[in-house]
């Protein structure tokens, strides 16, 4: 059996899925902190459940959005300095007031690795002491070019590190955008919330351990999947807004539909998002009008409006999850599912382990391209199974291939999803032939 399980303000809900069956509806438990709530909860589960609980996901993108962000030093990369405070990188309002200080070096890359400018690593290394002095001890790290080549940014990475090594350092060409200002955003918000990943992961980590000692832990995703609950402390970006991934998860898993149109329907409104391969379809970023868009792999969720094609070639799920339903649900939807469910904790509890593979190549033909390609479906399966995945329950979900613009013949984009469960005895939500999967 396994559990999904959300933290928000100093509450815990949870639900207890065997399969796709929900053998505990949501229960909410509120205590003085958050702490008491989520140890209270997995109590309760452990006297009712023992060890029949093996995996443990938890959706903490509440509590991270609560949280303040913390204090960062942002380190940006490129041949030169803004000319003038129009070509200063703006970061969106929540997160500007975290720089507290900004450092330019001089380096960075083109789209085909090649050093545009030498980095100046003395230069840094000079001004370094001066530079940690402060009271920040979170660093993000953003080079020019660095989708194509990390080197700049792993350098001054190491320099940081090597004259104290408890930084906390997030660097931009873990967040694939071809926009620097997209990188750079994702990488100083992933540093603000990086202190609070850990407290979180530690948390989650004793509580579990006790009450559960040989139950998986792990954290909801953007994209529906999971990971485990280490990677929490070093990239809590990815499961900053993982709640409505996992609410179409949930409510494609309770209607049974793998391959579909699911429609979610709120207080808020109605959204709409697709599955495939029995995981949300998903974007690499999350757009947030003008501002930087978060470079982070996201289901994709849309509002439903009047205009919506209805599609009668493919299923689809209706779900109210409204707190009140007296009234009708707009446009005349008829919900398909049983009220009352939590569909966002039924997603959590069945989200498989994901991964990403997400970069630049340069290929000089067919042949060439399928040889790149192949190899990255090979890595993506590869960090699936690193994550704690069975390579035999490990399947490519998604391999696209995509032209880059700007008259850069020879490179192109290649982004692969893999997805996979831990053991074989699991019943989960990926199909046997799931999309894009190779015999």
């Amino acid at each position: 059996m396994r559990v999904g399980l959300r933290l928000q303000g100093t509450s815990c809900r949870t639900v207890v899925m065997d399969g796709r069956t929900v053998v505990s509806a949501a229960r909410e438990v509120h205590a003085g902190s958050l702490t008491e709530a989520l140890e209270s909860s997995l109590s309760g589960l452990r006297r009712e459940f023992g060890s029949g609980i093996t995996e443990i996901t938890a959706d903490v993108g509440r509590v991270l959005v609560e949280r303040k962000p913390a204090e960062v030093l942002a380190i940006r990369i490129s041949p030169r300095p803004p000319a003038d405070a129009f070509h200063v990188t703006v970061l969106p309002p929540l997160v500007e007031p975290a720089v507290t200080r900004t450092v330019h070096v001089r380096g960075g890359h083109d789209l085909r690795g090649r050093p545009l400018a030498r980095l100046d690593l003395e230069a840094f290394l000079a001004d370094l002491p001066g530079i940690l002095a402060g009271d920040a001890r979170n660093v993000a790290i953003t080079s020019v070019g660095s989708t194509a080549s990390t080197d700049h940014e792993t350098r001054v990475a190491d320099a940081i590190l090597s004259n104290d090594r408890d930084m906390r350092i997030s660097i931009s060409s873990d967040f694939y955008s071809s926009v620097f200002r997209d990188r750079d955003y994702t990488a100083i918000l992933n540093s603000a919330l990086m202190e609070t990943g850990e407290e979180l992961a530690a948390m989650l980590e004793e509580a579990g351990r006790r009450q559960f000692p040989a139950t998986r832990l792990s954290f909801a995703k953007n994209d529906g999947g999971r990971a485990p609950l280490a990677r929490l402390a070093l990239a809590p970006v990815h499961g900053l807004r993982a709640e409505p991934a996992m609410g179409i998860l949930g409510a494609a898993t309770l209607a049974g539909i793998p391959e579909g149109e699911v429609i979610l329907c709120m207080e808020a409104g109605a959204s709409v998002g697709h599955t495939r391969g029995g995981l949300p379809v998903a974007r690499s970023l999350i757009r947030q009008g003008f501002d930087a868009s978060l470079a982070s792999n996201a289901a994709i969720l849309e509002p439903y409006t009047v205009h919506h094609p209805v599609r009668t070639d493919i299923p689809s799920v209706i779900a109210d999850l409204r707190e009140w339903q007296e009234s009708a649900l707009p446009f005349g939807l008829v919900p398909t599912l049983p009220a009352l469910q939590d569909a966002a904790l039924v997603g959590s509890a069945v989200a498989p382990l994901t991964a990403w593979i997400d970069r630049l190549e340069t290929v000089s033909g067919r042949v060439d391209l399928k040889r790149v390609q192949d190899l990255a479906e090979e890595d993506a399966h590869s960090a699936a199974v690193q994550l704690g995945a069975s390579p035999g329950q490990t399947r490519i979900l998604e391999s696209n291939v995509y032209a880059m613009p700007y008259g850069n013949p020879g490179i192109v984009r290649i982004r692969v999803q893999a997805a996979g469960e831990t053991s074989a005895d699991e019943e989960n939500v990926l199909p046997a032939a799931a999309r894009g999967t190779k015999p």
